[in-house]
């Protein structure tokens, strides 16, 4: 079963906007908005739980998509794994793979179309699980005043610290939302180059700096783990968001992995954080930050940067989650069971 967290969190794109204003014009239309007390740019809503319709035609829904239907947004074809029999305007209810009804709504098309062509929308939902519209289909998100993203990714660029006029490299920028925070936190101010080799992922992480504003970038589809030996150049401060298991990510938690699975992420992410520490300046800073709670993708690889890469820890602010297991305790954790989702930041300088 998808778990429900109390809070969704959105960030307030502050290039778009003043944050209470953009907040006091989403609650005007009913939305249920706060303000995070410790982030200037972070809100969130708190979810209504509501009565899902369970009388129409079953249609499973991926992990990802029933995510997202719980959050209120329609169900696209790419995300059905199950809809026999369905034909449009039909009633429909949507389960997740453990048989969880997330939303329920109306077929917009067949099966035979859902499976065939893997487009468009496939249920329009009328009601979900959480009580929350899709704040995807809102005109704030439209026009790119706010983005729908984690507390600790939001957490992440602030841990960063990018300041105008300097170089900021994110070796991971796919799909854009912590590179388009960096631009939002140095007011396009900055040099900003964003890395990843998947070109269709660089495509989409292009559309949302283009409707969050930023101007100060540039997208790169390139394999990030050997950019300092194919670029020149030297960053003030580097983001190292790479691959992970991604154990910490509700409703992901359920998802199996192996040992084997933990140990090759955690070699992958080693070569991330080599290639970072190779282009940043010294003295300069390098964020890591995965959404997984395994030691050896966490602690673990902090510990291969500090032997083996000439990178020394450093106090992080702001602290929202608990302590890391490093010795001196200056990498952050979020704990499912405590903060409703699970994630890992470490901040180092380059000696």
């Amino acid at each position: 079963m998808i778990a429900m967290p109390s809070k969704y969190y959105l960030r307030i794109n502050t290039l778009k906007g003043e944050r209470d204003t953009i907040i006091r014009s989403m609650i005007a239309s009913g939305l249920h908005v706060e303000a995070h007390m410790q982030l200037e740019d972070a809100a969130f809503l708190r979810p209504r739980p509501s009565k899902v319709e369970t009388d129409g035609a079953i249609v499973e829904a991926n992990r990802f998509a029933a995510e997202a239907v719980q959050l209120g947004a329609h169900l696209y074809a790419p995300g059905v794994r199950r809809c026999h029999g369905l034909r449009p305007g039909m009633k429909v209810t949507v389960v997740d793979g453990s048989g969880t009804a997330v939303g329920s709504g109306v077929s917009h098309q067949s099966e035979t179309s859902i499976l065939t062509y893997r487009q468009g929308v496939a249920v329009e939902i009328r009601y979900s699980r959480t009580g929350l519209p899709s704040i995807m289909e809102t005109p704030w998100y439209s026009n790119g005043q706010i983005h729908l993203q984690s507390l600790p990714a939001i957490l992440t660029s602030h841990i960063l610290d990018p300041k105008p006029g300097e170089t900021i490299v994110d070796l991971n920028c796919a799909p854009g939302g912590k590179t388009s925070h960096i631009s939002q936190l140095t007011q396009n101010k900055a040099r900003i180059i964003g890395f990843d080799r998947n070109t269709r992922k660089i495509r989409k992480a292009k559309e949302l700096m283009e409707r969050m504003s930023c101007t100060n970038y540039q997208l790169i589809s390139h394999d990030s783990r050997y950019v300092h030996r194919d670029y020149n150049i030297k960053a003030d401060r580097v983001l190292v968001d790479p691959p992970c298991t991604a154990l910490g990510i509700l409703p992901k938690l359920g998802i199996e992995t192996t040992v084997e699975n933990v140990e090759n992420s955690a070699d992958y992410q080693k070569q991330f954080l080599t290639t970072a520490a190779h282009i940043t300046k010294k003295g300069g800073t390098i964020v890591y930050s995965v959404c997984t709670i395994t030691k050896e993708e966490c602690e673990d690889v902090v510990g291969f940067g500090e032997r083996e890469l000439g990178l020394t820890l450093e106090i992080q602010f702001p602290v929202l989650g608990g302590n890391g297991f490093d010795k001196d305790h200056l990498t952050q954790r979020f704990n499912p069971d405590m903060h409703e989702t699970g994630y890992f930041t470490a901040r180092f300088v380059k000696n």
